[in-house]
Order: C-alpha cells, then sequence, then structure tokens
C-alpha cells in the first residue's frame, strides 16, 4: 500500500490527491489550470453562462489566493495531463505555474458522460451504485457529473461553483454508476487511503476540508479551552470546528470567518507558544558530520505536538505544530543538532532532541 500510495497512476496515488485537492474551486471548463486572470478572461468568452459578473467577485478571490482550478472531469484529467497531479499540488498557494500537456498519459478530452462511455468501450468494469465496491480511485457517475470514490463509503467531487472541491458521503449524492477510469491501474485487493498528511499553515483551511493539519487544528483550539464535544479532532473541518475557530478569532482580535489563514495561523501559534509539547531533555553533542541529504526526519516526542520553526533556535517564529510519528523529507542538519525539513512548500527546522533521522 504504501508503495502504491507513491506512485503516480495507481487507484491509491489518486485517491490520495483527489483529497489533498479537498478545498480547491471548481472553474468550468478546466482541467488543473492555475488560477489566472488570461484564463479567467478565456474561460468567460469560452462559456459565458458560466463566468456571469455576479462570480466574478469570486473568481478574482481565487486568483489571488493562487487557486488551481477544476471541474468535475477536469480533476482527473488534471491529474493525467500533470503526470500525476504533483505540479497542481506544489501550484497551491504558491507562484508556481502548472505544466499541463492536453491528452497525456492516454487520458483524452472527454466530459464527464463521454467519460464513462469511453471507458466502457475500453473494457473497464462498471457497475450500478449500489453494486460498488471497496476499491478507491473508482469514478462516479450521473448524468452530467462525475465525482471519485476515496473508501468508507465518501467520494471527492468538483462539486460546483457554490462547493469547489469537497469530500461528501456517496449515498447522500445521486450517483448512478461506478466504473475504473482507463489510465488509472488499479490493485487487484481493495484498499483504502488515509487522510493526507499536511502541515498545518501551509494552506487555507475552511468548512468541508479534510488533512492531518485539519486535526491539528482541532487539536490546538481544544488544547485552549475552545470545546469540541460532538467530533473532537476527527480530521474534518464542519460545523463545529468553524465555530470554534471563530470564537478564537474573535477573541484574538481578527475577522471571525471561520477560515484558518496566515494571520489566524500566526495567532494561533502564537496563543499555544508556551507549550512546545513537552520538557527538553538534557542537551546533546552537535554531530560531528552533516545528515546525509536525502534521508528522512521523524517525530519522536512522547508528548504533545512538536513546533517546526523557520531557523534552528527557540527564538525563531513557528510555522507549524506536528505530531509524533510525523515524518518530512531531510534537507540539512545544523551544528547545534536541529534538523531542517521540507514541509508543505517550506522549509523548516525541529529540534534534534524531538525528532531523529531514519
Amino acid at each position: 500500500m504504501s508503495e502504491r500510495i507513491n506512485t503516480p497512476f495507481t487507484n491509491e496515488h489518486f485517491a490520495a490527491y483527489c483529497l489533498r485537492m479537498v478545498g480547491q474551486p471548481y472553474w468550468y471548463g478546466t482541467c488543473g489550470y492555475k488560477a489566472t486572470t488570461s484564463l479567467l478572461n478565456r474561460k468567460a468568452k469560452q462559456y459565458p453562462s458560466h463566468y456571469t459578473s455576479s462570480r466574478m467577485s469570486r473568481y478574482k478571490q481565487d486568483i489571488r489566493d493562487k487557486k488551481v482550478v477544476c471541474d468535475c472531469i477536469g480533476g482527473a484529467k488534471g491529474y493525467a495531463w500533470t503526470n500525476g497531479g504533483q505540479a497542481m499540488l506544489d501550484a497551491i498557494g504558491t507562484d508556481s505555474a502548472v505544466s499541463n500537456k492536453y491528452g497525456a498519459n492516454g487520458c483524452p478530452d472527454k466530459g464527464a458522460n463521454s467519460m464513462f462511455s469511453w471507458a466502457k468501450s475500453k473494457g473497464m468494469d462498471w457497475g450500478a451504485i449500489d453494486t460498488l465496491p471497496e476499491i478507491i480511485g473508482l469514478a462516479l457517475h450521473t448524468d452530467g457529473h462525475v465525482g471519485y470514490y476515496v473508501g468508507n463509503g465518501y467520494a471527492v467531487e468538483w462539486r460546483g461553483f457554490n462547493y469547489g472541491c469537497v469530500r461528501t458521503k456517496v449515498k447522500e449524492r445521486k450517483w448512478k454508476y461506478w466504473y475504473k477510469l482507463p489510465f488509472i491501474q488499479y490493485g487487484e485487493a481493495a484498499a483504502d487511503v488515509s487522510i493526507p498528511e499536511i502541515a498545518l499553515g501551509s494552506r487555507l483551511l475552511k468548512r468541508g476540508m479534510v488533512g492531518s493539519d485539519v486535526k491539528a487544528l482541532q487539536e490546538l483550539l481544544m488544547q485552549l479551552g475552545y470545546a469540541l464535544p460532538k467530533y473532537g479532532a476527527d480530521s474534518e473541518f464542519g460545523t463545529e470546528t468553524e465555530k470554534a475557530l471563530q470564537a478564537f478569532q474573535k477573541k484574538a482580535g481578527l475577522e471571525a470567518d471561520g477560515k484558518y489563514g496566515d494571520k489566524t495561523h500566526a495567532a494561533l501559534m502564537d496563543a499555544v507558544a508556551d507549550d512546545d509539547g513537552q520538557p527538553e531533555p538534557p542537551e546533546q553533542p552537535a554531530p560531528e558530520e552533516p545528515a546525509p541529504v536525502g534521508t528522512t526526519v521523524v517525530i519522536v516526542s512522547e508528548g504533545g505536538k512538536v513546533n517546526v520553526r523557520c531557523g534552528n533556535g527557540t527564538e525563531y517564529e513557528r510555522l507549524s505544530a506536528v505530531a509524533p510519528g510525523s515524518t518530512f523529507p531531510l534537507v540539512a542538519t545544523a551544528q547545534n543538532g536541529w534538523h531542517a525539513i521540507v514541509i508543505g512548500s517550506r522549509v523548516g527546522w525541529v529540534s534534534g532532541k524531538l525528532a531523529k533521522i531514519i
């Protein structure tokens, strides 16, 4: 499973990509493109009924937020045309462009209905929705729309302008069929994919999103006394989490919009500044040689979360807080034993007394 989930074009990798795209917007007629003014102008001319004046302020906000945009079938086409979606994920919230090759990796330019017909013509397995097997990465079809099964009764779908890319319960939607996508390699055994590991503070969080960063946010809110009595830290950003976050934002003197962006992240990191996870053990000698590049750092604190900072010492600003057991690519090790790691799209530092190289 771990090998397949890291291998592009396996169904495990495709499902993990879908989960990581939750929270990105829906733009009709797009297939994994960076939200730009030129793209908006082209699509407004091509599909004027979908790009009305009443929607323009939201589209322009997507551009300012450096989003990556798809429509429902565009989520799958974008994955194929960007060679497994990594270019799309790397471009979210950054200045990176998306390299997108039309028709790449055996994925044609088909609409939601014609993609289903094409898959059947290729001999791919399909069936009525009440026969849905527990195989992640399957496409789910209803007339004019498609979603993607991610296991345990849930799907990810680019649902529409008012929703964006969201995680939904299959039984609560009007899916009629499931089918296998011809450009995805499906394993023989049923598989599952866990909630994606994403560092807190590396993306904008809002209601409907899922991930380890949502769970970290929930845990820190509860640590500060903002109760989540019904669902707790379940990794899903629902109404309960939104209300708790709004209460924190109000107390911190911020706009209580229920969205976890850069200002709220900085305020939350300040609020938990007195708690670095656990008392630090005695000072250890610095390594005689720098650690090799390309290895992995694992968080080994036996207490709570460990801070990731923008420099190699506690005097530096926090970037995030990560749970014990989390792993990150190693960049380098400083003489004082702190490790530079890749977290999200940034480089951060963790104390060598609370992490080790594996």
